[in-house]
């Protein structure tokens, strides 16, 4: 799984992959940019499209694209330099924006920038993204299943196409992987504790898996807990969480987050393949690995919190 957004520290990062003491880092890392603007890489990828702004201007859509919530920022980030990235304003119904994207040259025909869609698509959970483009960029929209208007002719000569991405267009791109999982807790003197699990491959998550043939997902979901803890749990009503991502080319893998509680007389055990782990919440929240399986976490603990009220 990509990084969706995980905070790590940048310069390290960098140290690490010039080294060779860990390779993997040298791999693009798709990530949040919106507290991260400073980063180098951002002002040359976005000069096309901006070099008609005045120096207080370009400080203003920065500021503004940081701190209001309408926008978002993503990228590619590779030795601590960006080098892929895509900006968009959402309309807080569920469709959304593209403001700009770019890629550096010497990146482009990767598919960095396919991925940059579909990443933020998956991570903004959107319905529908629009973007507006001429003619020399349609090919890149329609591999992407945009479905392109007519053009519209602008004052200064040029003929503009409207784009739009629905969700069920992206889909139809894709094959599809289903998983399910829980947020896995209990109440042990008046003290509210979650278990999560820690793979070989060092990323500490939430209970889950891999959907089998029969199952529904409230099955699975109690399947794997029981597999990687050892802990028999009941799924709470009411509550559910969803994360799309793509894994490679195409593959979107979907995972089904329910809320699942036990008795204080049991205790989690760490199974062949993962370490098992139970922690109070704030601590919970810093392990967890991936920042969109802590928006779940998050989530379940306002639903718990709420219920209480």
């Amino acid at each position: 799984m990509q990084d969706r957004n995980q905070p790590f520290d940048l310069t390290n990062a960098s140290q690490q992959a010039q080294t060779g003491s860990n390779l993997y880092r040298s791999r693009p890392m798709f990530v949040n940019l919106k507290n991260r603007l400073h980063l180098p890489g951002i002002t040359e990828l976005l000069a096309p499209c901006t070099q008609h702004l005045t120096s207080s201007q370009y400080k203003r859509m920065m500021s503004a694209w940081q701190s209001m919530d309408q926008f978002a920022v993503y990228g590619f980030v590779q030795y601590s330099k960006v080098i892929g990235i895509i900006s968009i304003e959402l309309d807080g119904e569920g469709s959304a924006r593209i403001l700009s994207i770019a890629v550096q040259p010497n990146q482009q025909r990767r598919g960095l920038g396919r991925r940059l869609v579909v990443e933020s698509f998956c991570s903004l959970n959107l319905d529908s993204l629009t973007a507006k483009t001429l003619e020399d960029n349609l090919v890149f929209y329609k591999k992407l299943n945009f479905l392109v208007g007519h053009p519209q002719s602008q004052s200064n000569g040029y003929e503009v196409y409207s784009c739009i991405l629905t969700r069920q267009a992206m889909y139809q791109a894709y094959a599809h992987e289903y998983s399910a999982g829980a947020v896995l807790y209990r109440e042990k003197n008046g003290a509210r504790e979650y278990v999560l699990v820690t793979e070989l491959s060092g990323n500490t998550g939430l209970p889950k898996g891999h959907l089998e043939a029969g199952e529904t997902e409230e099955v699975t979901a109690l399947r794997e807990i029981y597999e990687e803890t050892g802990i028999t749990a009941t799924l709470v009503p009411g509550f559910d969480g969803q994360i799309v991502y793509p894994q490679g080319r195409g593959m979107l893998k979907h995972f089904t987050y329910f809320l699942a509680v036990f008795d204080e007389s049991q205790e989690p055990e760490s199974g062949v393949d993962v370490i098992a782990h139970i922690l109070p919440y704030d601590q919970a929240l810093r392990k967890l690995s991936f920042a969109d399986v802590r928006s779940i976490l998050k989530k379940a603990e306002e639903f718990l919190n709420s219920r209480g009220k």
